[in-house]
């Protein structure tokens, strides 16, 4: 006997609560694709570019060196038997400098890559950081949330296309 009153109580509860959750300000969100915007906008390309323009004689130095190593150790594997000891050994000597001067020219590179890397990346984050927020204002976003965060998003929510075609056009 209690059950059905118990049942009717529950829907007019869940009604009511469902009621108060319609009537409350709709939000409007949309969600944006950074990688994809990375990937597809002119600055994060001319950035690489000037990047690798900046280290081209760092590249340049690094393969002679490397060649100059791989000709060392293809030599002591071939001519080692047929050397005598010093000569055997002021060669490894000098392999081991040319390894040496390699691996620091490596870190080298790898940390001016880096340091400038993330300069620019800063840079073109900020880009789009500002067309995200121009464009939310605009179509009156109440939140925009990065595509990684949500399990499902229709295509029409995703503002990455704006934001890519807005972050190209800016300098």
């Amino acid at each position: 006997m209690f059950k059905p009153a118990l049942t009717k109580t529950a829907v007019v509860i869940a009604s009511l609560l469902m009621a108060g959750a319609v009537s409350a300000k709709e939000m409007k969100i949309a969600v944006v694709d950074y990688s994809a915007v990375m990937q597809q906008i002119p600055q994060a390309a001319k950035a690489e570019a000037a990047i690798n323009s900046q280290l081209e004689g760092k590249y340049a130095e690094a393969k002679k060196l490397d060649s100059d190593f791989k000709f060392n150790v293809e030599k002591l594997k071939r001519d080692g038997a047929t050397m005598s000891a010093d000569q055997k050994k002021k060669l490894e000597a000098e392999t081991m400098k040319i390894r040496d001067q390699l691996e620091g020219l490596v870190r080298q590179i790898d940390e001016t890559r880096a340091k400038v890397s993330g300069e620019e990346r800063n840079k073109i984050l900020g880009l789009m950081n500002s067309a995200v927020e121009a464009i939310a204002a605009k179509e009156q976003y109440d939140i925009v949330l990065q595509k990684g965060a949500a399990a499902f998003v229709k295509a029409e929510y995703d503002i990455t296309a704006s934001v890519v075609a807005q972050v190209s056009k800016a300098k």
